[in-house]
């Protein structure tokens, strides 16, 4: 695993001049204005942004580079902190990213998408979107060819993409993609290292993974095709577009994040997997890289995880009461398994993490094995484990059990000998709580027989089995309350003209209705009528008519719940549970 600050000693603009298109599309160097860098700076102290160490620290890594992205690759800022000083400093306003795109026949294509130059129109206002509060010569060139236009600041990121989707710059682009294919020479491992050195690639990757954690993605797909390159980020579940490298630069960005990962940049057959660490906007972040061979390339995901990311606390979770009551009694037992089920990316390790801050104490020992240590918890042990190594979860219980553990957490439970030795565990005085891969909360016991684990001690050892799933959560500005459709109130027994909320769009909610996520839950105590069914090698109606006698309601059950609250929607929670 690669360990990296971002960013690197990059080599930036000139401190004397910049080279820009002109709007008939030639090339010209533009002198920039001197002494601006020190404003930037005090428009940054003033609004608390950054210290005076930071700002000198900054300066040596990159002492003729520009400050303001110098600052946001360290991780120091995020670009709408940056945009908001450059609004300090010059006094141009910050666009809120209302409006439409507007066609301007005055501006050349290229001249837009070399200056990043947006036109949109708001009410009848024109306005020319920029990022760069310091070009002057840019400002008035600009105020020259549109002088009823307004200039307006907004984020490099967030500019690219709008930019990227402009009617202008879109078909200028298509008409380059139908130009001829390239030649297909592959680079040599030696010409790949170059180009992942290169300042442009660094800075590319910086922004691709700065951008991500910004908009709390939780993955990064990077996509390569015959002509272009599809970058998605995850967010709240759902996969949404971003701007993405061209294919020429893909090489030499797939190298970079290999090298970054600790990864063969001359292994472009067989998948490999590797590690990322890095600052982002002051976080620790944890990155896992996936590679695999594609027709076109390699197809790289990113897996974002946020080292500092604060512990929630059961009741902040988004589990309902009623779940929440029965969790934590199970909580408080000393003995036996309870199991956290779903697929992945449904929470389930949020949730165990809420259950182990919920019962630290200082006066147990707790000890957890993990792939990796996603949070970090003070007051607990936390064990990684490293498979290349022979640290496997079965072999780190071994030794975890000689450590006078009170309470083990075991990252998932994949195999028959960490299944034995987790009820082993249970059996001696171990309270255990874990992640199981299943459909169900009642799927979890099946899974156990399946792997061979003896009927008998799995009856006496589990406690309780929870399954969960993540809907997408309704955006609070911008819902809207309507009756329930009839259909729906047909189906779930619920009386007519009652009110619920359905997803509108909103410039915070990007437009989607929704903004972050939340649980749906299922709670299944293990009671003497499962134990008693566990021994009798039931089929699963079997075990789920006996759970059904203390928990009846189900993951469909709690979403219902949860729309008739305002949370959600019948169709988000349908299109998960089912």
């Amino acid at each position: 695993m690669a360990v990296i600050a971002l960013p690197e000693n990059i080599p930036g603009k000139q401190a004397q001049q910049t080279s820009r298109t002109s709007a008939s599309g030639a090339q010209e160097t533009t002198p920039a204005p001197p002494g601006r860098r020190g404003s930037l700076e005090s428009a940054l102290v003033k609004l608390h942004l950054v210290d005076e160490r930071v700002l000198a620290h900054a300066g040596s890594l990159s002492p003729q580079s520009d400050l303001g992205s110098t600052l946001v690759s360290m991780g120091v800022i995020s670009e709408e902190q940056l945009c908001q000083a450059q609004s300090e400093l010059s006094g141009l306003p910050v666009w809120d990213g209302e409006g439409t795109d507007a066609v301007d026949d005055r501006f050349d294509p290229e001249f837009l998408a070399s200056n990043h130059v947006l036109p949109v129109e708001t009410e009848g206002h024109r306005w020319l979107v920029i990022e760069d509060a310091e070009d002057d010569g840019l400002h008035d060139m600009l105020r020259q060819l549109a002088p009823e236009a307004q200039l307006a600041l907004f984020p490099h990121s967030d500019l690219a993409h709008r930019l990227q989707q402009h009617p202008q710059v879109a078909e200028a682009g298509e008409a380059e993609a139908s130009d001829d294919l390239s030649t297909g020479v592959e680079l040599g491992a030696d010409q790949l290292k170059d180009l992942a050195l290169e300042a442009p690639t660094i800075r590319l990757v910086n922004d691709i993974i700065n951008s991500a954690v910004r908009m709390n993605a939780s993955d990064i797909h990077l996509e390569p095709y015959r002509r272009h390159v599809e970058l998605r980020y995850r967010i709240d579940g759902a996969l949404a577009s971003r701007p993405a490298p061209t294919i020429d630069e893909y090489p030499a960005v797939v190298s970079r994040i290999k090298i970054l990962a600790d990864l063969d940049i001359a292994e472009r057959r067989l998948p490999q997997d590797g590690r990322i660490r890095t600052k982002s906007a002051g976080r620790d972040i944890d990155i896992r890289v996936s590679t695999m061979p594609a027709p076109f390339g390699e197809d790289i995901v990113l897996r974002l995880l946020d080292q500092k990311r604060q512990v929630l606390s059961l009741k902040d979770t988004g589990l309902s009461d009623q779940i929440l009551e029965r969790f934590r009694a199970s909580l408080g037992h000393h003995n036996g398994i309870i199991l956290v089920t779903g697929p992945t990316g449904s929470g389930k390790t949020t949730t165990l993490y809420s259950a182990l801050d919920h019962i630290i104490d200082g006066q147990r020992k707790i000890i957890t094995v993990e792939d990796p240590v996603e949070f970090e918890i003070a007051g607990i042990t936390q064990t990684p484990v490293n498979e290349s190594i022979g640290m496997s979860f079965a072999k780190a219980l071994r030794s975890i059990l000689r450590h006078d553990p009170d309470i083990i957490f075991i990252g998932e439970i994949r195999d028959r000998e960490t299944a034995d030795i987790a009820i082993q565990a249970a059996l001696t005085g171990h309270l255990v709580l874990s992640t199981l891969h299943t459909n169900n909360a009642v799927g979890a016991i099946t899974r156990f027989l399946d792997m061979g684990v003896p009927d008998y001690l799995l009856a006496s050892s589990m406690l309780a089995v929870t399954a969960q799933r993540l809907v997408r959560r309704l955006c609070p500005d911008c819902r809207q309350p309507a009756p329930v459709p009839a259909h729906f109130a047909e189906r779930f027994a619920l009386p007519a003209g009652q009110t619920v909320f359905e997803a509108a769009g909103c410039s915070k909610c990007a437009q989607t209705g929704f903004r972050g996520r939340i649980p749906i839950a299922e709670f299944k105590a293990v009671n003497p009528q499962m134990r008693t069914a566990i021994v009798q090698h039931p089929g699963i109606d079997e075990l789920e008519a006996a759970a059904a006698h203390t928990d009846p309601e189900d993951l469909l059950d709690d979403g219902i719940r949860k729309v008739l609250a305002g949370v959600t929607t019948f169709e988000e929670v349908i299109r998960i549970a089912g």
